[in-house]
């Protein structure tokens, strides 16, 4: 493969120092022939890869011109990179967001990091060009070829609001199967902190709420009203059950927790901020349920987990009871069922 002029000596070559005239082949035995009309055909390759790259560069260097990644917050970087790795992990493009603003999140960090990634590419093309480190070279062109079939998919903002508003026509909503809550979502491949993740990019006004779902299971739903008090060591939650028709679920369920062990996660630290020296205090978060399951959403995003909702939490409960090899029967009392078969379908 050619790179910018730089080229593998070939049997070509060889030849053509023997035989200067390229038509004439007379003097030559038959596998010397063959040997030319094979080297000949690479040579006409070579050219339209040298072709190819040149055009691949400019259009490269065209998406990359005045961008700086420097121009967001270390803090934001920071958040582009998580998204986009866990994008990648999972092989789902921003395309698939659970929702318009979430798609638009996730367009944003992976436009920025692979324009970076892209930038850094063409810088390594040049040097090693320059230092005849023919493969290297050849590696950091392939990265720009990686690099060219996302932002050609998903370009850079132009700066012409009226130009950009194209631009959201890929979005095609999520897949049928993360339309609606569901049972057992997939669990597999989350890192064991994922909550402790979560809970850091979360708003100030819903820690505790979150915090609450992290530590019990609760849905969404329930999270408002919660009251937590406190008598010792001991931290009690007391839950108003959502589901509570047709003889589905518990009114009110009662959860106890250990100080000591609450401290150890960053839900039950900042659920103790929270509560401070008060004997009871009782959890609301702004808005509607739905408003609050779109800011826990955005919040998985920011920690690089795309796929965590305000579900996830209940889900990942009920698994880490079973591992933990609890009785069916505490498993439905700690999440609310009144039922033990219900709470088969989680987890």
């Amino acid at each position: 493969m050619a790179v910018a002029g730089h080229s593998v000596p070939t049997a070509a070559v060889r030849v053509r120092e023997r035989q200067p005239d390229w038509q004439s082949a007379a003097g030559l035995r038959l596998d010397e022939r063959v040997a030319l009309l094979r080297d000949r055909l690479e040579a006409r390759a070579d050219s339209r890869e040298a072709a190819q790259l040149r055009t691949d560069v400019r259009e490269a260097r065209g998406f990359v011109r005045g961008f700086n990644a420097r121009d967001v917050s270390a803090d934001t970087h920071a958040r582009y990179s998580r998204v986009v790795d866990q994008m990648r992990m999972t092989s789902q493009p921003p395309e698939r967001a659970a929702s318009r603003a979430n798609f638009q999140f996730r367009r944003a960090a992976l436009v920025h990091v692979t324009r970076d990634e892209v930038k850094i590419a063409l810088r390594d093309l040049d040097r090693f060009k320059r230092s005849g480190e023919i493969d290297r070279a050849a590696d950091a062109y392939l990265r720009i070829r990686e690099g060219l079939e996302t932002l050609r998919r998903l370009p850079p903002s132009t700066g012409d609001r009226e130009a950009d508003m194209g631009r959201q026509s890929v979005y095609t909503g999520p897949a049928q199967a993360q339309v609606s809550n569901g049972k057992r979502p997939s669990l597999a491949g989350l890192p064991s902190d994922w909550r402790d993740l979560v809970q850091r990019e979360v708003r100030d006004a819903d820690r505790p709420a979150v915090a609450v779902m992290a530590l019990s299971g609760a849905r969404p739903a329930e999270v408002k009203g919660v009251q937590v008090r406190q008598d010792g060591d001991q931290i009690a939650l007391s839950i108003r059950g959502a589901k509570v028709d047709n003889n589905r679920g518990v009114e009110r369920r009662t959860l106890s927790f250990v100080r000591s062990d609450l401290a150890r996660t960053e839900a039950g630290r900042d659920l103790l901020a929270w509560l401070g020296n008060r004997s009871e205090r009782t959890i609301t978060h702004a808005g509607t349920v739905a408003a609050f399951r779109e800011r826990v959403a955005r919040a998985a995003e920011r920690a690089g987990l795309p796929h965590v909702s305000a579900y996830t939490f209940r889900h990942g409960e009920a698994r880490r009871l079973k591992l933990d090899g609890t009785p069916r029967g505490e498993i439905s009392t700690r999440l609310g069922h009144r039922a033990q078969r219900s709470q088969s379908k989680y987890g």
